[in-house]
C-alpha cells in the first residue's frame, strides 16, 4: 500500500481531482480529507512577531534555528 499526501481545491460542484502516479491498474482508493484553515497574512505577521519577541537577545543563523528552538520550548 503507497500512501501520498496532497493539498487540493474543491470547486462549487463538490469534485475533488486527483492525478496519482500509477497508469493501466486498478487501485483501491481512501480519502480522509481535513477543511484548511485560511491564514491570513496579518495573522502570520503576528505570530512572527511574537515568536521573534519570545526569544529577543539571542542570535540565531537563520529563520530555520528560530522556528526550531520555538518548536523545542512548546
Amino acid at each position: 500500500m503507497e500512501s501520498i499526501k496532497v493539498k487540493a481545491h474543491v470547486g462549487q460542484d463538490g469534485v475533488l481531482s486527483l492525478q496519482l502516479p500509477v497508469k493501466n491498474q486498478d487501485v483501491e482508493a481512501m480519502v480522509i480529507y481535513q477543511l484548511v484553515q485560511k491564514r491570513s497574512h496579518q495573522g502570520s505577521k503576528q505570530r512572527f512577531q511574537a515568536m521573534l519577541a519570545q526569544h529577543q537577545g539571542q542570535t540565531f543563523s537563520d529563520s530555520t534555528e528560530l522556528f526550531r528552538e520555538d518548536r523545542r520550548r512548546g
